[in-house]
């Protein structure tokens, strides 16, 4: 994953352009990691979707590249339209199969268009004093199906992003949270501060099993009444 892409319009909105890839994984004889091609754009989904909603956008259609061949795209392409259903989405879907070349291994990729308000982006609004905490654990690979417990549920994703009391949502991903510590106070200019990271710095986060928050400290309660068993503080 990496970060959205914005692109300035009419009448103050923007354009984000949210991106996920897969490569190795999927059901063909080479694939490093072998699941159904339904997980595997479930989790694309998830990313971009995260990482569009996480700056304030509302999301309004998908590309998928489809590197795996004719006979999944209908599978892909409805289970990203069942994914945005059952969200309140309705999502207008495109893309591309190669269909002259053989691969020897899956790659998918899928990308989320939304729109936001130049003046309502969710972007480098933290004060130095907030909360910072992190949902779920940073997973990749195996362990992402290996421990389904740890990975924080994309429902409660979309209820912490509805809080008013919570100011910006860094998804965890292959960069791990040292990345997006340091993406955090670079937004905000945080220079006093420090955050002791409490898991492996630098372990991938995979399709975003965790994300980070920065939060209004008087509302910690709150928080840990949403989010409960999936919730780990930073110390400062």
């Amino acid at each position: 994953m990496g970060q959205p892409l914005f692109i300035p319009m009419e009448e103050g909105r923007e354009l984000v352009i949210a991106t996920d890839n897969s490569g190795g994984i999927g059901l063909k004889p080479d694939d490093m990691v072998h699941v159904s091609y339904k997980t595997v754009v479930e989790s694309l989904f998830r990313v971009s979707l995260m990482d569009c909603l996480a700056v304030g956008a509302t999301p309004f259609a998908v590309t998928i590249s489809n590197f795996v061949g004719d006979e999944v795209w209908e599978e892909l392409e409805q289970t990203v339209r069942n994914l945005g259903n059952s969200l309140g989405y309705s999502l207008d879907i495109t893309g591309s199969t190669e269909s002259n070349m053989e691969m020897s291994q899956s790659a998918i990729s899928l990308s989320i268009l939304g729109w936001v308000d130049s003046s309502e982006k969710r972007i480098g609004i933290s004060p130095e004093i907030c909360g910072v905490a992190i949902i779920g654990e940073p997973l990749v690979g195996k362990d992402v199906l290996a421990h389904p417990e740890k990975i924080a549920p994309l429902e409660l994703f979309l209820t912490i992003a509805e809080q008013d009391w919570v100011y910006e949502i860094l998804p965890v991903g292959s960069k791990g949270i040292q990345h997006s510590v340091k993406e955090l106070e670079k937004r905000n200019g945080w220079t006093k501060r420090g955050l002791d990271i409490p898991f492996d710095e630098k372990a991938s986060g995979g399709p975003s099993t965790s994300f980070m928050i920065t939060y209004d400290q008087k509302y910690q309660q709150d928080l840990l009444r949403l989010t409960g068993k999936y919730t780990t503080f930073f110390n400062n």
